[in-house]
């Protein structure tokens, strides 16, 4: 089974400050995800988002041993938060998709300007989805990802809160939890990151 791994990476103002975190632990995860050769089929698109840009796509459903790596190029933080508005686009994008879908929504910030896509459609969508298999992922940074996660349906057990400083921290628990359920048949479920032990 094909697993598509579509990471929505927030590229707003607010994360200029982070941007050079982001970028590197954005890529040691793509490369992480390459070096799990037992995961079956995977491809992946990275698409970040902003008011400026809406949601543009760096890499668009390759082979994940071909994903690029986000350069200074491609991640150019600026503008507002269009957070709904790019989680429809992401998922009429991915609508056709055979196979498994592990989303993952990375921000800083919550939604402040979407123009075509309210959050009940999001939770709406996001369910009827879940019920068909995907896997959605919501990492806060700077903010309660518990709560905003849940804010559009996503449980808490498929949320991570993270500081800027802990940046890649966060995505290598990000990785973990991806290499996980890849390599277990990329399965669904409420409980998604593998904690670290205290």
């Amino acid at each position: 089974m094909t697993t598509h791994i579509f990471l929505l990476l927030d590229m707003t103002g607010s994360m200029f400050a982070g941007k050079e975190m982001t970028m590197d632990a954005c890529n040691e995860f793509i490369s992480g995800q390459k070096s799990n050769y037992g995961g079956g089929d995977s491809i992946f698109t990275l698409g970040v988002f902003n008011s400026n840009v809406g949601l543009e796509r760096v890499a668009r459903k390759v082979p994940l041993e071909k994903a690029p790596m986000i350069d200074l190029e491609h991640y150019r933080p600026d503008g507002g938060t269009p957070l709904y508005d790019a989680i429809g686009e992401a998922m009429d994008i991915l609508e056709s998709d055979e196979g498994q879908v592990l989303f993952i929504i990375q921000t800083d910030g919550q939604e402040n300007c979407s123009q075509r896509v309210t959050r009940d459609q999001v939770i709406q969508r996001v369910a009827e989805k879940t019920a068909a298999g995907w896997q959605f992922v919501y990492l806060g940074c700077d903010i309660d990802a518990m709560t905003e996660g849940e804010v559009i349906g996503i449980p808490s057990g498929n949320t991570l809160s993270y500081a800027r400083g802990n940046t890649k921290q966060a995505f290598n628990t990000l990785g973990r939890s991806a290499r996980a359920y890849r390599e277990t048949g990329s399965t669904s479920s409420k409980a998604f990151f593998i904690r670290e032990k205290e």
